[in-house]
């Protein structure tokens, strides 16, 4: 049996259900190996259970996630909480979540107080966090043997040699895995956004592939080149439509891709579109000024692979798109 208490944030901020409490008011062992998220709502609340003896929280705990730092309130615990079922058919659903509002309703902002206490929720938020980072840090210095510490020493930036390969880029490992601000630090340290890999591919052509779309637009804000073509010719846009990004395909000719350009088989994006049998990219490509009549290599038009398919439904469709669509109409 557990003793349970009620948590409301204070911030817009989505939290994740990875999120983890940084900071108690009971020793630091403890840390993470002794609550879990009971339940969790689209409002911004959610209810954590702890231990019998262990649920005296601070008033104010700082939860660290991958995405920010939040705060919230703790009301005290009212009860014990027993380990409910977590079936998705559940008849009890509708009446719990209602029951779980009720808790929170105390902990309601007002409109009145709103801005004094976002205010000073960022002061405590910035804080807490440089108090956390030092303690990391220390922590680090005493755990690395002496020669470690003294590597970590000289590298005061990124020491890219060390750290890369012909395959293995640091920009793209982190533009993959979104780490965003880190892509940014290899920036302010002279990292060229639009360095290849052996296969000719970029930062935003593997982004692109990943369906990245918040790195995608970043990198292209902070001024990566969509015209940069890999070792077969292909373009940030050619594989834009070949994964089915309609919005990256959007914004790319928002950057002025260049929407006829063919790679080293003469495959245009519309040719891509159409294998691919993507309507809704041909036409995107279409109106926005693809040439319908240019032909690759093997002298395929769009038409041509469009009928290449046979006679069923998605033929007849993306050929009538590619015969009625004119170059110059609007989306």
């Amino acid at each position: 049996m557990d003793s349970w208490a009620t948590v409301s944030v204070l911030t817009n901020r989505f939290i994740p259900c990875s999120a983890t409490i940084t900071e108690f008011s009971m020793d630091p062992k403890l840390r993470g190996s002794f609550y879990k998220i009971y339940r969790y709502t689209n409002k911004g609340k959610f209810s954590l259970s702890f231990a019998r003896d262990d649920y005296k929280v601070r008033s104010n705990c700082a939860i660290k996630s991958i995405q920010d730092v939040s705060y919230f309130q703790t009301q005290p615990p009212q009860g014990t909480w027993e380990e409910p079922d977590t079936g998705s058919d559940s008849e009890c659903d509708d009446e719990e979540d209602e029951e779980f509002e009720d808790m929170n309703r105390g902990f309601e902002s007002d409109p009145d107080e709103e801005g004094t206490q976002t205010s000073a929720i960022t002061d405590v938020n910035i804080t807490s966090v440089d108090n956390y980072e030092e303690l990391i840090k220390k922590e680090v210095e005493q755990l690395l043997e002496p020669e470690e510490r003294a590597i970590l020493q000289q590298n005061v930036t990124p020491n890219l040699e060390k750290i890369s390969t012909a395959k293995w880029s640091p920009l793209h490992t982190l533009v993959l895995s979104m780490q965003i601000s880190c892509v940014d630090k290899l920036l302010e340290n002279g990292v060229d956004i639009d360095l290849p890999d052996k296969e000719g591919l970029t930062a935003l052509h593997k982004a692109i592939i990943g369906k990245k779309e918040a790195v995608i637009s970043h990198l292209l804000r902070k001024g990566a080149s969509p015209h940069v073509k890999d070792k077969d010719g292909a373009t940030p846009l050619h594989y834009a439509v070949q994964v089915g990004a309609k919005i990256t395909v959007k914004l790319l000719i928002k950057y002025k891709a260049d929407i006829n350009v063919a790679d080293n088989e003469g495959w245009t994006p519309l040719h891509i579109a159409i294998q691919s049998r993507n309507r809704d990219i041909a036409k995107i490509l279409l109106v926005n000024g693809a040439d319908k009549t240019r032909i690759n290599k093997d002298g395929k038009t769009a038409l041509d692979l469009a009928l290449c398919y046979g006679k069923d439904f998605k033929s007849y469709d993306l050929a009538k798109l590619l015969k009625t669509v004119p170059a110059t109409c609007d989306l």
